[in-house]
C-alpha cells in the first residue's frame, strides 16, 4: 500500500517538472513547438495514468478515503434548530 502510494507521489512529482520543462522551451525555443507539444502531451497522458491508478486503488482497497464521514474521532454538526 505504502508502495503504491510512492508510485503516484513520483507521478505528481514528474507531471510537475515535464509542466516547467515544457515551460522553459516554450520560453528558450524560437519556432520549434514539437518539443513543447511532445512535452505536455506527456504530461497529459502521465495525469491520466494518476487518474487510472488512483481509481484502480480506490477500487481494490489499496487507498482509503478520508475527510468528511462519520468515523471513529469524527465530528458531526448538527444544524441549529428553528422553533
Amino acid at each position: 500500500m505504502l508502495l503504491f502510494k510512492l508510485i503516484i507521489v513520483l507521478l505528481l512529482i514528474f507531471v510537475v517538472v515535464t509542466l516547467f520543462t515544457a515551460l522553459y522551451q516554450l520560453n528558450t525555443s524560437t519556432n520549434d513547438s514539437h518539443k513543447v507539444v511532445k512535452t505536455l502531451s506527456v504530461r497529459i497522458g502521465m495525469s491520466l495514468l494518476i487518474f487510472v491508478l488512483l481509481w484502480i486503488g480506490s477500487y481494490f482497497g489499496l487507498l482509503k478515503p478520508h475527510g468528511l464521514y462519520e468515523g471513529k474521532g469524527a465530528t458531526t454538526q448538527t444544524s441549529p434548530q428553528h422553533n
